[in-house]
C-alpha cells in the first residue's frame, strides 16, 4: 500500500443536497469502523442551493472529509469520476446525497 494511501474511499456525487448532506457525513461518520482508515470525499456539482456552504463548515468539523466544487454543473457522473480520481483509498465506494441507500450497508 502507497505511503499516502488508505483502505475504504466514499465518494458522494453532491447537488442540491443542503437537506440530506449533513444527515448523510454523521451516519457515514457512525458505521465506518474505527479500525478502517477512511476518507469521505463529497464533490459539490455546483448546487444551486446551499450545500456547498453546508459541506465548508462539515469539512471543519470532520477531518474524514474532504470537499471538492466544480466550477459549473457538470452531471452526476463528472462528480463522481472527479471523486474517484481523487481518492486514496484500495476500496471505492459511492453513494448517492439523497438517503436512498443507507450507509449502514458500506462495512458489508
Amino acid at each position: 500500500m502507497k505511503p499516502d494511501q488508505i483502505d475504504l474511499s466514499i465518494v458522494i456525487p453532491v447537488f442540491n443536497a443542503e437537506l440530506t448532506i449533513e444527515q448523510l457525513v454523521n451516519e457515514l461518520l457512525t458505521h465506518i469502523p474505527a479500525s478502517r482508515s477512511y476518507e469521505i470525499l463529497a464533490i459539490d456539482d455546483c448546487s444551486d442551493d446551499t450545500s456547498w456552504e453546508v459541506l465548508k463548515v462539515l469539512n471543519k468539523k470532520f477531518d474524514q472529509l474532504r470537499i471538492c466544487r466544480l466550477s459549473k454543473n457538470f452531471g452526476q457522473a463528472a462528480a463522481t469520476l472527479c471523486g474517484l480520481y481523487r481518492a486514496k483509498g484500495r476500496l471505492i465506494v459511492t453513494i448517492d446525497d439523497d438517503l436512498q441507500y443507507s450507509a449502514s450497508d458500506i462495512p458489508r
